[in-house]
């Protein structure tokens, strides 16, 4: 019985990445139910993630197949978001952005597949947890306005500084990954 459940942090993973597409759907649909809707799907998105590293945690519900499904599936949802965004707001959630962030997490998951199968593979460093933290707060900030006046999001600068700062945490995030890998 006690087995059965092993795989729930794995299926909450991949709940993610099929919460996604209906989250981008949502997006595009200009009403404020929708706007509410995309909000709800990306909190239960964002809640998956904590559940699923909480679970594999506490049972040692930890397999390999979640070790990398989890990383992934936050990409994705976090790049979806952030390129719907994008779509959306190109004035607050500029181009450079996305495409930076996007680099960032290509870049750490060549690194992370390529290390894979050897005796020291790139575990999910302290401050890319953080990041990603800080990326799905953004994102709900985002929402919120979105639902409430979008008006909000396009004349406000400090929402351009705050994706500036991502940005560049993100990249901060990103040189123990560099540095573990030139060792």
């Amino acid at each position: 019985m006690f087995f059965k459940y092993r795989y729930i942090p794995n299926y909450l993973s991949l709940f993610r990445i099929v919460l996604t597409p209906i989250f981008t759907i949502a997006m595009f649909q200009n009403t404020l139910l929708f706007k509410l809707i995309s909000l709800n799907i990306f909190f239960i998105a964002a809640l998956s993630d904590f559940l699923d590293g909480y679970i594999a945690r506490k049972y040692n519900f930890i397999t390999n197949f979640g070790k990398n499904i989890d990383p992934l599936s936050d990409k994705i949802l976090i790049i979806t978001s952030f390129v719907v965004l994008y779509i959306l707001y190109p004035s607050t959630i500029t181009f450079w952005m996305v495409f930076f962030i996007v680099l960032r997490d290509v870049l750490v998951t060549f690194l992370r597949y390529y290390r894979l199968n050897t005796a020291d593979p790139l575990k999910t460093s302290f401050i890319a947890k953080r990041k990603t933290l800080i990326q799905i707060i953004l994102i709900h900030l985002i929402l919120i306005l979105n639902a409430l006046d979008s008006n909000y999001i396009i004349n406000n600068q400090y929402l351009y500084f705050m994706m500036w700062a991502s940005v560049v945490l993100s990249w901060i995030s990103a040189l123990p990954y560099m540095i573990f890998f030139k060792k």
